[in-house]
This record gives structure tokens, C-alpha cells and sequence, in this order.
């Protein structure tokens, strides 16, 4: 009953070649392409105008002229806009899952990963053209392309985010040794700055360079917690503002926030830990039909080959795939959210 069902939905296109029409197939790659161009155009015009800036920048500081030479109304503005006062570009970065504050995180390179968004938007226009026609499929080819490039962009930045979240409780032993050895806050920073290993030593150094400039601590932390949603870096933030208002043993302080953090990173470890259950499970889901159609090739040859001469047989197989797909990016989000909560 139900593979008469899946037939006779599948039936209208039992004429058709399983294959995407070629001339479709070319223009909604040159659409794809052509959006693909207009990013890399925005981008490149919003490099070259930051460079024009940091030349302006250099040849003011080249000159070497006093203001007292120069009328106040000529001198070129050297102000770095905010993110606020982006607003378009701010709403693609968080619609795509980029966060500019943190290009150390990128693994890919950003042209790498354009390429692979236009291919999982182009599979994904396919796919949707077995059952919504080639012209009506673009939308969901350039939605797959969106959603392909924040799923990449997203697990760049949960990878650094946990390489960092595991080396929050020996940045915060090392502080806390300083700080009881007698040195200064500002050098228990520079010392986690120049021996802790990447990433928490470059952010530590960015720390450091924002308390040169007469930043408190506190807030170059929350900066800190703003760009990587640490929440670890959050708490130290509160507990130094909370202390430099208050007083008390900085010390003391350090030791009761750097027990906790050490616990929680045990826990989360041991969430992940009872999660790979989970996962194992997952995986054998995702392997068994692959492994049961590979046995069924060996024991009667050419028992599946209707999958790939029949229309209809096709389509099945397509529609299989897309849905064994979906369950496990499905599974995936749910063994993450439970680890992170």
C-alpha cells in the first residue's frame, strides 16, 4: 500500500529523465553565480574603503604636525565606525553566522567557503526541482546556499569558542598564581597573554592592549564574553567589577570563581561524555541503509538498478536521501543543544 502510494505520487514525472534539464541547470548556476559575484564585489568595496582609511590613518601619523599648525575644521575624521552604525552589514554577518570580531577563528578561507555554499545551493535547487519545477526550486537552492554557508560559519566558531572554553581554568590558575605571588593585575594578564597557547593567548593579548589604552578590566572582559559568548569570561567580568567596587581579597576571589569554572567545565565534559551514546547511535541510523543496499548489491546484482533507470525509482531514492539527510542535521542539533544546556 504504501509503495503504491510513493507511485502513484511520483507518476507525473515518470516520463521525465531522472537528470536535471541541462539549460535549467545552467541558469540557475549563472543566478547562483551572480549572487556569488555581488558578495565578493561588497566585500571587496568595503576593503578597499578600510584600506583608504588605515592609509589616511598612517599619513596623518607620518606628517608628525602638532594640531596647533593645523586648523582643527581640516584635519580628516580617523573615527572607526561601530558596529551600530552598520546596520546592513551587521544583519548579514548575524544572518549568515560571521563574526567579524574574531577572524582567527576562520579555518576555511572565506572563498572556500562561498564555493561550498554555491554547491549546496545548487544540490539543493536540484533536489527541490524534482517537485517544484526548476524556476519555483531557485528560492530553496538560494536558501540552501544561506543556510549551508552559517552551518560552516557556525561550527568555525563553536570549534574556537570550546578550544577556548577548555582553557578557562589555566588562564584562571595562572592569574591567580600571579595575583598571589604579589604582581599587579596587569601583569598576571600579560603573563597568560605571552604562555597560554591559542586562542585564549591572542584574546588575553587583545586584553592587554585595551587596559593600555585606560579601558578597566572588567569591561575589556565583557568585550571578551561579547565576542565569544564564553559564558566562563562573563563571570570574570562580573566578579572584577564586583570586587573593584566593593574590595576584598582579590585572591580569594579568583580561588572561589576558578573552582567553579573548574567544575563546570568537568560537567560539560561529562555531558559530552554520556552524549556519545547518542551519537554512536546516530551514526549506526546513518550508516545501516548504506551498508544493508551494499549487501543487497553483493547478494543479487542488479537488484537496485531500478533506482537509477527508473523515474520513479529515482525520485524515491532522492526524496530517501533528503530526508536521511534532515534526520541527522536534525539529531546533530539535538545532541548539541543538550550538551550546551
Amino acid at each position: 500500500m504504501i509503495g503504491w502510494t510513493i507511485s502513484a505520487w511520483a507518476m507525473p514525472g515518470c516520463g521525465r529523465s531522472p537528470m536535471p534539464d541541462l539549460r535549467g541547470l545552467l541558469a540557475a548556476g549563472a543566478a547562483l553565480l551572480a549572487l556569488l559575484l555581488l558578495g565578493i564585489a561588497i566585500w571587496l568595496m568595503a576593503r578597499e574603503r578600510g584600506r583608504k582609511l588605515r592609509a589616511r590613518v598612517r599619513d596623518i601619523g607620518g606628517r608628525a604636525r602638532s594640531a596647533s599648525d593645523v586648523p582643527v575644521e581640516t584635519l580628516p575624521s580617523i573615527r572607526v565606525a561601530a558596529q551600530s552604525d552598520r546596520p546592513f552589514r551587521q544583519r548579514m554577518a548575524r544572518l549568515l553566522g560571521f563574526n567579524p570580531e574574531l577572524p582567527e577563528e576562520q579555518v576555511l578561507a572565506w572563498p572556500v567557503v562561498a564555493m561550498l555554499a554555491f554547491c549546496i545551493g545548487l544540490l539543493g535547487w536540484w533536489v527541490a526541482g524534482f517537485y517544484l519545477g526548476r524556476m519555483l526550486a531557485f528560492p530553496m537552492g538560494v536558501g540552501s546556499s544561506v543556510l549551508g554557508a552559517r552551518m560552516i560559519f557556525r561550527w568555525q566558531h563553536r570549534r574556537y569558542c570550546d578550544a577556548l572554553f577548555k582553557q578557562v581554568p589555566d588562564a584562571l590558575g595562572l592569574i591567580l598564581r600571579a595575583v598571589r605571588s604579589g604582581l599587579p593585575m596587569a601583569e598576571a594578564l600579560r603573563s597568560v597573554a605571552r604562555d597560554m597557547p591559542a586562542p585564549t593567548g591572542p584574546q588575553f593579548a587583545r586584553i592587554v592592549g585595551e587596559t593600555a589604552i585606560g579601558n578597566s578590566v572588567d569591561s575589556a572582559f565583557l568585550r571578551l564574553y561579547a565576542r565569544t559568548q564564553v559564558t566562563e569570561y562573563g563571570f570574570l567580568a562580573v566578579t572584577l567589577g564586583l570586587q573593584a567596587q566593593t574590595g576584598g581579597s582579590l585572591g580569594e576571589t579568583l580561588e572561589n570563581l576558578a573552582d567553579i569554572v573548574r567544575k563546570r567545565v568537568a560537567m560539560a565534559a561529562r555531558a559530552k561524555a554520556l552524549a556519545s551514546e547518542s551519537t554512536a547511535s546516530a551514526l549506526i541510523l546513518i550508516a545501516l541503509p548504506f551498508i544493508c543496499a551494499l549487501a543487497m548489491s553483493l547478494i543479487r546484482p542488479g537488484y537496485l538498478d531500478t533506482f537509477w533507470s527508473d523515474p520513479v525509482g529515482f525520485k524515491m531514492m532522492v526524496t530517501g536521501l533528503t530526508l536521511m539527510t534532515l534526520g541527522a542535521l536534525t539529531i546533530r542539533w539535538l545532541i548539541r543543544r543538550a550538551t550546551e544546556d
